[in-house]
């Protein structure tokens, strides 16, 4: 979110030609060679190397001269030490052309690097009201370009300067030696070229500084439309900001032809009178008095020299436009290195803060000219409190929390954190102790684990990111990602979701674990589904801190601690919800205001049913949901769903046949299963028919496998006994029947240690009708009623465990919430919901008063084979939930229960035996249940145990097996 005055947001581009410059040409260049000042040496062995070069030529013009001289005169002995000279002098001019190129642009690049780094290291100094007023285009246009220009200061000018330079000095040091009177006469025409170059300094200054502004220009309409090319191309901005760049670009062709004339223009009226001066040279050499004496190897050497000239004075009449270039960067650049950095003259450093915020009397404006954004604001924030900052946009709200990071500095009052002032502490302990969580999150092109561990986060381990991931809920897609926390989000986190991003910025303030948290709309842009997520991860990231929650849709702020609604600058009304409500005041009016405008989705007080609908397989992997939706494709794995089909019939045949014998218990078994996989109600029904046997006269116990418990087996499972021991159901089982429940996977071992243990006549197997081994008087196969046996076709092509012929030799077929159609005589059971029961405080609430006392958001968590029924449950007693899922059997983790804020939660009675081991809350509920028939069943099943030999000792006679009369929806 941009901060600071509303035209902050648009700086005029290239402000630097209308900035007073008062410097000199010199002292710029004098505090700019200072950055090079520790680079002495480096200049020394130049300045020889260039020396040498210059030597070298003079020394080759004056061979030639002793040559000409040499032919006038008798054969020289030694005629070998002319060609040796003149290589040698060219040897010399190489090796000290080659030094100095290299030492001075060494001494060049070194220079841009400090100056570039000091540049940027001043930039992530500068307050909050400098990036306010500058334009991102021009900061980074300074940083790229400008420092470039230095080059033709430092590098290539400095080289101009001090080779040519140099090679003047020497040439014109030869020419007074030879002939003074001709050198002097020679030298009128320098008056005149200092004229044009003073002349023509001022003009390259001046284009120079709009060549600079011109090219900010255009890399900030570029980085603009790059950043924001969604915009660009849904409101068909694309000729607007084409139009935009044109312009900016013209702008900078035209500056940069401009200097190209002149330059071109001063460079050859020089090289004119040079040539001038030389022809005038030439016709003084004939006059009596200027060339007496000079030998003729002695003109011509000292015409060749002066013909060399012309040379180095056209480079340095290039240099000016390279200099006055090079010095309008350096102008810019120093302009942003003298700019005041960010107060710090704190001497407070502590570990860590309790977390007291207090304003006392503060007031605030953007800058002197501006009316105050903020003006007699008082408030206190205790540790560990949330404080919900809401109110109309530009009322203030995020510029109160700017101020608490010291963005800004108040204009009156003051700020006091544990009852200290804010300008005590010092910028980086005060820091320290926040984290922020926005709505604009920024994300580097980097990896996740660099984004999440960032800045002085970089020393966490990689277990302490993955916490931190776990924890904000980033874990689920992260571990999607081909390189999981190595991967690369992109510019800015382009190729992450907006809810992955605030997850990962959750992460990273969960990493820093600040005592001061501050959320400024971290959900406001976010859809129902990735606001739900992220407000379960704010919930973790806001325990235990003091956290300040800036928000304009008020239902998500209504358990704060205080909510403090902010207009005009000042605090309105303070107060938590109920009582802001009860006022009638202005957070009255707004909140509901929202809701009437549609600003919210107001929950109902009472929601209405809906009628379930008769499958969902919305969140079934795609083989199960191939296998319900009857598609066609599983069907082709229908060859394995034959030999799995033939392997589960051999298995049964074998048992049945006495091949391997079944062991038969002394006391009747009654299996309860079913044959599909997933679940189709069969604990419930475990539960029910146990009970209806003990009420009854019988002793019964139940055996069951344990799934997802580890434990020594086989184990007596009571009411207490951990989830993690004896799995999610068998807990379940003890509490609600009041039997011993046996747990092992070998339901043999598990029948065996129950009859050892404990008075039991009749034995009810929790699943296990495919375990043949045990023996079994009565079979009870359960159908899903809604779902039906999908395809009709066994694993993997389809659902079954066994053959549906499997059906005709159980003993009993009930459906479980309608009838499917597989047995003439199949009975009905359906689920009803008989109370909600807190997991914190044991309350127990009629389902028909649990809608009208929370109306708000209810979230419901299913680890159950079938989902679905669970949700249409809750939808038969008036609820309406929001319905996660997870795998049966699903080991339920922290971040699992997350909840958006004011929403409760609930679980299905199965998974309150797990998640009561994470200390619940009092929000959490579940829904406790019990079957019931739609038809009477007392009778048909006293006749089913009596024809299968078991007698029940006394006559039906108990409320629970009423008929269920009511119609499954």
């Amino acid at each position: 979110m941009a901060i600071g005055p509303p035209d902050a947001q648009a700086t005029p581009a290239a402000g630097l030609p209308e900035r007073a410059r008062s410097a000199s040409d010199w002292t710029i260049y004098r505090r700019l060679l200072g950055y090079v000042a520790d680079q002495k040496l480096w200049f020394a062995l130049a300045l020889l190397g260039f020396l040498l070069a210059a030597g070298g030529e003079v020394g080759f013009a004056q061979t030639f001269g002793l040559i000409i001289d040499a032919l006038d005169a008798p054969a020289p002995n030694h005629v070998w030490l002319f060609p040796a000279a003149m290589l040698a002098l060219a040897a010399g001019r190489a090796i000290g052309s080659m030094a100095g190129d290299y030492t001075l642009s060494r001494i060049s690049f070194h220079a841009i690097h400090v100056v570039r780094s000091r540049l940027f290291e001043r930039l992530l100094l500068m307050p909050s009201a400098f990036y306010d007023k500058s334009a991102q285009g021009h900061l980074v246009s300074r940083l790229t370009y400008t420092t470039a220009q230095l080059r033709d200061t430092t590098t290539d000018a400095l080289k101009v300067l001090v080779s040519d330079g140099l090679k003047v000095l020497v040439y014109l040091g030869f020419l007074l030696y030879q002939n003074w009177l001709l050198t002097l006469a020679f030298a009128v025409v320098a008056p005149v070229v200092g004229v044009i170059v003073r002349f023509a300094s001022k003009r390259f200054r001046r284009l120079s500084a709009r060549i600079q502004g011109s090219m900010g220009d255009v890399t900030h309409v570029a980085s603009e439309a790059v950043s924001g090319y969604r915009e660009v191309k849904v409101f068909g901005g694309e000729n607007y900001e084409r139009d935009r760049f044109d312009a900016a670009s013209e702008q900078n062709r035209r500056q940069n032809l401009k200097m190209t004339v002149a330059k071109a223009s001063s460079t050859q009226v020089i090289q004119f009178l040079a040539a001038a001066g030389l022809a005038g040279l030439v016709c003084l050499i004939f006059l009596p008095g200027f060339g007496g004496g000079m030998t003729p190897g002695d003109l011509a050497a000292y015409l060749g020299v002066a013909g060399m000239l012309a040379n180095p004075i056209k480079k340095l009449s290039d240099l000016n436009a390279r200099l006055q270039r090079g010095l309008a960067a350096a102008e810019d650049i120093f302009w942003q290195l003298d700019q005041p950095v960010e107060e710090d003259e704190g001497d407070i450093d502590v570990q860590r803060v309790a977390g007291e915020i207090r304003f006392e009397d503060v007031a605030f404006a953007y800058d002197d000219s501006r009316q105050s954004v903020l003006r007699d604001v008082s408030l206190t924030i205790e540790p560990g409190q949330t404080i919900a900052l809401v109110g109309r946009s530009g009322a203030g709200k995020t510029t109160l929390a700017n101020l608490i990071a010291r963005f800004y500095l108040p204009t009156a009052g003051r700020i006091l954190l544990d009852g200290v002032p804010l300008q005590r502490y010092r910028l980086s302990c005060l820091r320290r102790q926040i984290a922020f969580v926005t709505q604009d999150v920024t994300l580097f092109n980097d990896t996740l684990a660099n984004n999440i561990a960032y800045g002085c986060l970089a020393g966490r381990g990689e277990e302490a990111v993955r916490e931190a991931v776990r924890r904000a809920q980033a874990d689920g897609f992260i571990d999607d990602l081909p390189a999981g926390l190595s991967t690369f989000v992109g510019d800015d986190g382009v190729l992450l979701s907006g809810g992955q991003r605030q997850r990962v910025a959750i992460a990273r303030a969960l990493l820093k674990d600040a005592p001061i948290l501050i959320l400024d709309e971290a959900t406001s842009s976010l859809d129902a589904v990735s606001e739900s997520q992220v407000q379960a991860a704010l919930e973790e990231v806001m325990r235990d801190r003091t956290t300040i929650v800036i928000a304009h849709r008020l239902s998500t702020v209504e358990t704060a601690d205080i909510i403090a609604l902010v207009a005009d600058g000042r605090i309105a009304e303070i107060g938590d919800h109920r009582s802001l409500m009860a006022a009638g005041g202005a957070y009255a009016d707004l909140y509901e205001t929202q809701f009437r405008d549609g600003g919210e989705e107001a929950a109902p007080a009472q929601p209405l049913p809906q009628p379930p609908a008769p499958l969902s397989v919305a969140n079934m992997v795609p083989l199960v949901h191939a296998w319900y939706e009857r598609r066609f494709w599983p069907r082709l794995l229908w060859p394995l769903g034959a030999v799995f089909a033939w392997l589960a019939g051999r298995r049964r045949r074998r048992f049945l046949s006495g091949r391997a014998p079944a062991w038969q218990a002394p006391v009747p078994v009654v299996v309860v299963g079913n044959i599909t996989v997933g679940g189709t109600g069969k604990t419930p029904l475990v539960i029910w028919l146990t009970r209806w046997l003990a009420a009854r006269g019988l002793r019964p116990g139940v055996v069951t496998r344990g799934y997802g418990g580890k434990a020594r087996y086989p184990l007596l499972a009571t009411a207490d006994t951990p989830a993690a021991q004896c799995g999610d159901e068998a807990a379940l089982i003890a509490r609600r029947t009041a039997r011993p429940v046996m747990v092992d996977p070998d339901r043999v071992a598990a029948v065996r240690a129950l009859l050892a243990n404990h008075e039991v006549d009749i034995v009810v197997a929790d699943d296990g009708l495919q375990h043949y081994g045990l023996g079994r008087d009565v079979e009870i196969a359960v159908i899903d009623g809604l779902r039906g046996v999908g395809n009709g076709l066994c694993l993997p092509a389809g659902p079954l465990r066994e053959p549906l012929s499997r059906l005709r030799d159980c003993h009993w077929i009930v459906a479980n919430g309608r009838g499917t159609g597989l047995a003439a005589d199949e009975s009905v059971m359906v689920a009803v919901a008989t109370a909600f029961v807190n997991l914190a405080s044991g309350e127990r609430i009629a389902p028909a008063d649990y809608p009208t006392r929370f109306a708000k958001r209810v979230v419901a968590v299913a680890g159950i084979g079938n989902p679905h029924r669970f949700q249409a449950t809750l939808t038969d007693v008036g609820i309406q939930a929001t319905l996660r899922v997870f795998p049966d059997h699903h080991v339920f983790a922290a971040e699992d229960l997350r909840l958006p804020e004011g929403a409760t939660l609930v679980v299905t009675e199965k998974d309150a035996e797990k998640i009561k081991t994470f200390a619940p809350k009092k929000h959490w509920w579940y829904m406790e249940i019990e079957m019931r028939f739609r038809d009477a069943v007392d009778a048909r099943l006293e006749r089913l145990l009596g024809e299968r030999g078991i007698a029940l000792p006394s006559p039906a006679r108990t409320q629970q097996t009423e008929p269920m009369a009511a119609p499954v929806a």
